[in-house]
């Protein structure tokens, strides 16, 4: 049986969009081997197309986009032309998932891997797997040829389709080689970081004779922790770089389309080591066109007690995200659907779950989301796992929330596109190599995530009160223009800080800003030599404050604290850490410590601002203790700063709403997410600062609904039930 496809030709010049709505799909056609004939794969086809229109999805994300035949050795292709025709028929999108991870099956089956001159010896002398098929070093310049040319094949067939939509150019990228190649290539970096192999002698602490010498595997963190900390960053760069290599040549076939490519989460806000599935989210920005992100936040569960996901570390996720996506759009360019396998106790999704996470991530500037998978997979490791229908091919209850969403998005994706989350004011910078510090210690696990804490429970408290923040690197290009756009900084545990970014601190301070910095920061500078003064980088004179000794227990120091707004008096608990400050004499001390009544949170007048420091870690007292009154400390700082929330809500019972808002050029979002099992009532109080309302529109439930306005707020008489989302679109 031969298909024929008649692809209706694009105009050749920009970039075309993707849509002009948010991307609503799911992924399919995972094993073409699953159906014996032709015939019955071109059946479940037909009825598949027809359940995901059926379901309001309008992206289909193909993998893999080809079969093989291995009698002819060569690719087939009459299935998946079957299938982008129905695509086209149905007037939906799809998007060719290129690159999966390293695996190499789909695009270079054994024999054509064999074919080369010794690579096949080469690599399972290394891999000590004569079978071995995964995490293929196609990065090799050998290798790589039979990756382009794979490319060209699927561009060539598919790039004109007018259903087209975005190419998923590398699926969960965590490349990984020790190759000679990739040592080389280490060389050449270490080489342009630091000019000379008398300076790298110096930071690594190694007598090196000449650069072949180089090796990150030979080193002693004792002496210097760069030698690791540098092979790191190298390797998140690399695959920044390996992204950048697909991108050229997937633009020699097609100059229209754009790319996508999406790591597992952000260890910034999972808590995971570098290494492995975990890679830095940030080098991939410079190279996508849309950024994103697999999203399986059901790991959380195996590693603490089957206990969900908390729904404040959904926003901290996607808000990281967000931010390492800078001006870019994001996607979930994988969101799971359920359990990975039948034999797993976590990850069951219900409908409840589904829709609150997805609309978590659509008001935190997500602009689409595609779902793994559509069916459940029926074979291998992850059987009877995943996906939007039951394994019968029935839409699940998951999958009605996706169907109940996506009758939304019909309607109002394109305002939602549109609107964009209004720019936070609050401003949470981190460094890599801090944070590496804090991962490469052994001597007491419990700290070894203490920066992530620190960071995370400075979020949650924000969170908590509807104030969005952005996060900055330190580690990557920062300038003053930037910093000047917020009107507080905050620095969580950030042991390392560089001289530049100091005195650019010390500017942004005399300028007006506000910074609040925690203990230990600037202990070290960006090579893991301590500074003789600390703080150092010349921050010891933005605080007007030394801190000449600290100590660590496994528990916390009570810190009495007096209240810059209100006056009061209140304890909170410093976890961990405590530093030992010396004020200058202008200098005043804003907190004490319980126990000896010195000093514990100081805050100093620089210029026209304010810098507070802080002699025990703020974030990480509050982490995973609610009841720890740090949260009001540091909302103190944001509301002295004059940083406020956009919009409230009041009830008698002081329940928390998730709340943030979008802003387009007539309109505005208020998204109102209810993360809780009961139902909520109360009043929606919104500061519109000059946008002259005219009506409101619940575009969930598609009517109109009242409400008050006085002294430039809109006050909303509510209820959301239990798990439940309201998303108000004002008109002018």
């Amino acid at each position: 049986m031969k298909i024929f496809i008649i692809f209706i030709c694009i105009s050749y010049g920009l970039i075309a969009q993707v849509t002009n709505k948010i991307i609503w799909g799911t992924v399919y056609n995972i094993f073409h081997e699953e159906y014996s004939t032709d015939r019955e794969f071109f059946l479940q086809v037909d009825k598949d197309i027809a359940a995901m229109k059926e379901a309001n999805i309008d992206h289909i994300m193909i993998f893999p986009m080809n079969q093989w035949d291995p009698e002819k050795k060569e690719l087939k292709w009459e299935r998946t032309d079957y299938l982008i025709r129905k695509i086209e028929q149905a007037n939906l999108h799809f998007v060719p998932l290129m690159l999966k991870e390293e695996q190499c099956r789909h695009y270079i089956p054994i024999w054509k891997f064999k074919e080369i001159d010794g690579l096949w010896e080469k690599h399972n002398l290394k891999n000590k797997n004569k079978n071995n098929r995964d995490n293929v070093d196609f990065a090799d310049p050998n290798v790589f040829p039979l990756v382009e040319s794979y490319f060209k094949e699927v561009i060539t067939r598919y790039g004109k389709s007018p259903a087209l939509s975005f190419y998923n150019i590398w699926n969960e990228p965590h490349y990984s080689s020790e190759s000679d190649n990739v040592l080389e290539q280490f060389r050449e970096w270490l080489k342009q970081k630091y000019g000379s192999l008398a300076k790298l002698r110096t930071i690594w602490g190694d007598d090196y004779t000449s650069w072949n010498e180089v090796t990150p595997f030979i080193s002693e963190n004792w002496i210097s922790s760069m030698p690791q900390i540098d092979w790191i960053i190298f390797r998140n760069e690399l695959n920044g770089n390996l992204l950048g290599k697909l991108k050229s040549v997937l633009l020699k076939y097609d100059s229209l389309h754009q790319v996508n490519s999406n790591p597992v989460g952000t260890p910034w806000a999972d808590f995971h080591n570098f290494g492995d599935y975990s890679v830095d989210n940030w080098v991939f920005t410079k190279y996508n066109d849309i950024n994103g992100v697999s999203y399986y936040p059901d790991g959380w569960e195996k590693e603490n007690n089957l206990i969900q996901y908390p729904a404040w570390l959904h926003n901290l996720s996607f808000n990281t995200i967000r931010s390492a996506s800078e001006s870019k759009d994001y996607i979930l360019t994988e969101m799971f659907t359920n359990t990975q396998n039948g034999l797993a106790l976590n990850g069951y999704l219900d409908k409840n779950t589904i829709s609150n996470v997805a609309w978590t991530a659509l008001s935190n500037d997500c602009k689409g989301i595609i779902f793994w998978k559509w069916e459940p997979f029926r074979r291998g490791r992850q059987s009877l796992g995943r996906g939007l229908t039951t394994i019968d091919g029935e839409l699940a209850r998951r999958g009605e929330a996706v169907k109940e969403i996506g009758r939304v998005l019909n309607k109002y994706g394109d305002i939602l596109l549109k609107a964009r989350l209004n720019k936070p004011k609050v401003a949470i910078l981190m460094d890599m190599v801090g944070l590496l510090k804090t991962l490469e210690q052994t001597n007491e696990p419990s700290t070894t995530k203490f920066m992530y804490e620190s960071n995370a429970g400075l979020f949650k408290s924000l969170n908590e009160e509807n104030i969005s923040s952005d996060m900055l690197r330190m580690d990557l290009p920062l300038n003053l223009e930037k910093l000047e756009q917020y009107k507080i900084i905050f620095l969580p545990f950030q042991i390392v800080v560089r001289k530049e970014i100091a005195d650019m601190l010390k500017e942004y301070v005399r300028k007006g800003g506000y910074v609040v910095a925690d203990a230990r920061t600037a202990s070290i500078d960006e090579y893991d030599f301590a500074y003789r003064e600390s703080p150092g980088a010349g921050l010891d004179e933005l605080f007007d404050a030394a801190r000449n000794d600290w100590i660590g227990k496994k528990g916390f120091f009570t810190v009495v604290m007096k209240s810059g707004i209100d006056k009061s008096v209140y304890n909170f608990d410093g976890k961990y850490f405590r530093d030992k400050l010396i004020p200058g004499k202008n200098v005043q001390v804003l907190g004490k410590f319980a126990d000896d009544n010195s000093p514990a949170i100081v805050e100093n007048d620089y210029g026209k601002g304010k810098a507070i420091l802080s002699a025990v870690p703020l974030g990480a007292g509050y982490y995973n203790n609610p009841e720890n009154h740090v949260n009001k400390t540091i909302l103190d700082f944001v509301y002295q700063a004059g940083v406020y929330p956009e919009a409230k809500f009041i009830s008698k019972e002081n329940y928390n709403l998730d709340l943030k808002i979008h802003s387009a050029e007539n309109e505005k979002l208020v998204y109102a997410i209810n993360h809780d099992g009961f139902d909520k009532s109360g009043s929606i109080e919104i500061n519109i600062d000059g946008f002259d309302v005219k009506n409101i529109i619940n575009i969930i439930s598609d009517k109109e609904i009242d409400f008050n306005k006085k002294d430039g707020l809109i006050k909303i008489d509510i209820t959301i039930p239990s798990y439940e989302t309201l998303v108000l679109l004002l008109k002018k």
